[in-house]
């Protein structure tokens, strides 16, 4: 099965989603303000792209 544009762009919003949670989450138990703020604007491109993307 072939995946077509819309499901490869939103597998890519999905996938920087998690990571920039993730990222979050690391950031916050380890105490580096750096990965959390890198995370949180991880976080934020994802949710730019799914707002300027609509298939």
């Amino acid at each position: 099965m072939t995946s077509t544009p819309e499901r490869r762009m939103r597998l890519k919003i999905i996938s920087l989603a998690l990571c920039g949670a993730g990222m979050i989450a690391a950031g916050a138990a380890a105490e580096w303000w750096w990965l959390l703020g890198i995370g949180v604007w991880i976080l934020v491109a994802a949710f730019l792209m799914e707002m300027i993307y609509r298939p």
